[in-house]
C-alpha cells in the first residue's frame, strides 16, 4: 500500500475549501474529491514489521505547541503531467513537524518519497483548462482565504495505487501536542 502523512483539515477549513470547488467554471476543472493537507509521501509497503515500526515511530512524535494553519492563498503547480490548483498553507510546526514524520518513516525501513513543501491543499487538476482561464480565475478569486484553524494531530494515510490515487483510507490519526487538548466539538 501507499502511504502518505496528512493533516486532515478542521471543519471551517475544509468547508471553505469545498465552497472553492463549487466555484469552477466548467468539467475541465476536476475537484480532488478528497481534501487533506499532505506532509510526507511516505513511500509503499505491505511489511507488517515495517508498518509496526512505522506506527510505533510515529506515536512518539511530539510538538510543543498545535499547528495553527494559515490559508495564504491560490497557486498552480506541476506534479509529473498533472497541472494543479492548490490552496497555499503557512504553518511552521506543520513544516517541523513533515521533517520528525520523515525521519521516522525512514528509521522504520522505508524509502521516503519526499516531504510536501511548500505545503498546499490539492483543490483541483486543471491540466486541461487553457492558461488564460485559469489566470482569469485565479484573479477573481484571489482574494479568497479559508479561516485560520489550529490542529492537534497528523493521519497517515494509505491508498492502494499510487500517490495519484484520490481514493484514500484512513490508517491511524497521531496527536503530536500531548499538553493541549483538541477544543470539543460545537456540533
Amino acid at each position: 500500500m501507499f502511504l502518505i502523512a496528512g493533516i486532515r483539515l478542521p471543519a471551517p477549513m475544509l468547508e471553505f475549501f469545498q465552497q472553492i470547488q463549487t466555484f469552477f467554471p466548467n468539467r475541465e476543472w476536476e475537484p480532488e474529491p478528497f481534501l487533506f493537507l499532505p506532509l510526507v509521501i511516505v513511500g509503499e509497503t505491505s511489511d507488517p514489521d515495517v508498518m509496526e515500526n512505522l506506527d510505533a515511530g510515529l506515536l512518539s512524535i511530539q510538538t510543543p505547541t498545535p499547528a495553527t494553519l494559515v490559508h495564504s492563498g491560490l497557486d498552480v503547480v506541476q506534479q509529473g503531467e498533472r497541472i494543479i490548483l492548490t490552496a497555499k498553507i503557512l504553518s511552521a510546526v506543520c513544516d517541523h513537524l513533515s521533517v520528525k514524520i520523515r525521519r521516522q518513516a525512514q528509521h522504520a525501513g522505508l524509502k521516503v518519497k519526499r516531504t510536501c513543501h511548500p505545503l498546499s491543499v490539492p483543490l483541483a487538476t486543471i491540466s486541461t483548462v487553457p492558461p488564460k482561464d485559469v489566470h482569469n480565475w485565479l484573479r477573481i478569486h484571489h482574494s479568497l482565504r479559508a479561516p485560520e484553524a489550529e490542529v492537534y494531530e497528523f493521519t497517515l494515510f494509505s491508498s492502494w495505487k499510487n500517490r495519484e490515487t484520490t481514493d484514500m483510507e484512513l490508517l491511524a490519526d497521531y496527536a503530536f501536542t500531548p499538553s493541549c487538548i483538541a477544543p470539543p466539538s460545537l456540533l
